[in-house]
């Protein structure tokens, strides 16, 4: 059987139908909460009315490379459980890059429309598994983290964008290492010099101009993506 046959299935859509109802029921509450709220603080209807619309637009840009990578787990993982990831609780960068070497692991490409249905569960589970850690340690630990962050910005504030800042380069260089090592995928190398390069010029136009500072990461993505594509066609051609 193959993979896709269950990754298409009607069952696959109804258990992944049922968490999405749940979150868009709970941003439907929160909404109407924070209309109330917006009441009892005597907000203005104009400066609500504002507000929804600067974050509906501020969502549109930002959703690009959700649905680019949503398109792009299509053929691997099926309609449903990307819809299902992508909507609740991953992210475009996890999905892809944990599905990859999951499937990696098991000496498969994640592109591959033949994968055993073994296999494929595999990868569902450690995708799942994976991304629980950072839950688990906000449950217990957040609280605390936050005291320790808190209290150490009152000793010396400039420390804390230095670390947050190395953790991060040290994050996006971990996974960007396999693809500047890999020479012989330049589509890979090619999307990672645009989207950095994007990601500079970007960064420095938002300087001047405020308003465009959400959309630089997204942006970038795109055209990282964009450029690779590009360069794929050049080299088949």
């Amino acid at each position: 059987m193959n993979h896709l046959t269950i990754a298409n299935s009607s069952a696959m859509l109804i258990l992944c139908a049922i968490a999405i109802i749940i979150v868009v029921l709970q941003a439907v509450l929160f909404f109407i909460l924070g209309l109330k709220r917006a009441k009892e603080l005597g907000i203005k209807d104009e400066e609500v009315k504002e507000t929804i619309r600067s974050s509906a637009v501020f969502s549109i840009l930002p959703s690009l490379p959700i649905i680019v990578s949503y398109l792009v787990l299509i053929p691997a993982l099926g309609r449903f459980f990307p819809w299902l990831r992508l909507s609740v609780v991953g992210s475009p960068v996890y999905e892809t890059m944990v599905a990859n070497m999951a499937a990696e692991a098991y000496g498969f490409e994640i592109m591959d429309k033949n994968i055993p249905l073994d296999v494929f569960l595999g990868i569902l589970f450690l995708v799942s598994i994976a991304i629980l850690g950072g839950n688990i340690f906000n449950i217990f630990f957040l609280k605390s983290y936050d005291k320790k962050v808190e209290s150490l910005k009152n000793k010396n504030s400039a420390v804390v964008p230095i670390i947050t800042t190395g953790m991060f380069l040290a994050v996006y260089g971990i996974q960007s290492a396999p693809f500047f090592t890999n020479i012989k995928n330049l589509p890979g190398i090619v999307a990672l010099f645009s989207a950095g390069i994007a990601a500079l010029l970007l960064g420095k136009i938002a300087e001047k101009f405020k308003g465009i500072k959400e959309f630089v990461f997204p942006v970038s993505m795109v055209i990282g993506m964009f450029a690779a594509c590009i360069a794929s066609v050049m080299l088949r051609g």
